[in-house]
């Protein structure tokens, strides 16, 4: 038996989040606190709506860029043998594999790591978030500073375009698909736990005082 559960049996009221000794709370309803309070649903019956949504929606942007790297960039035109990325020697469609799984997995540490508090999946995410942004600038930038380039201006923006249009598209996904499994514990919680969190969004009626009668 959980301690959250041990605490309900003893008598926790329902809507109430019970708290342990020295008013911290246990790690799993600290846990479903910081979910409820980032994504603010109204209700349970929100919870599940916005888990269904987010995931639909993040698993068709996924998709979506697949699709995109597939017709715009692995099945393109390009001259491989140019622009060859000075980080990790990767040509293009290589580079634009890579910001592709760059974005997915940077973005699911930092989801991650903000609802868990913990630090190093973070710092690892920073760093996988700044080597995807330099891949997809460096066509560009290559293309107007540095005088021997192998790209012209026209297809270093082109390349730019596509490499962003994969690192954004894939971030909002990403994030998405990871509200939708946080959601999906968070229902498991709520009904494992008998909790019910709507009245914390039930606006408060105050009775209203009347001023004294004057004399």
């Amino acid at each position: 038996m959980s301690e959250a559960d041990a605490l309900l049996e003893e008598g926790a009221p329902l809507g109430l989040v019970p708290t342990a000794e020295g008013d911290d709370l246990p790690l799993d309803w600290e846990f479903a606190e910081r979910i409820l309070k980032r994504l603010n649903p109204r209700n349970q019956q929100g919870v599940y709506d916005m888990a269904a949504r987010d995931s639909k929606n993040g698993g068709m942007l996924i998709t979506l860029m697949v699709v995109v790297w597939w017709l715009f960039i692995g099945g393109n035109n390009d001259d491989l043998s140019a622009g060859v990325s000075v980080f990790f020697s990767l040509n293009f469609e290589q580079a634009a594999l890579a910001v592709m799984v760059l974005s997915l997995i940077s973005a699911l540490l930092t989801e991650f790591s903000r609802d868990m508090g913990k630090i190093l999946p973070s710092t690892a995410a920073g760093g996988m978030l700044i080597l995807a942004g330099l891949y997809v600038a460096e066509p560009l930038v290559g293309a107007l500073f540095i005088s021997n380039a192998d790209l012209d201006m026209q297809v270093g923006l082109w390349r730019t375009l596509r490499l962003g249009l994969l690192w954004g598209g894939t971030t909002y996904g990403s994030n998405l698909i990871v509200n939708a499994l946080l959601l999906k514990w968070l229902i498991r919680f709520l009904d494992s736990n008998d909790y019910d969190f709507s009245e914390r969004n039930e606006p408060i009626h105050r009775p209203s005082v009347k001023p004294p009668a004057e004399n």
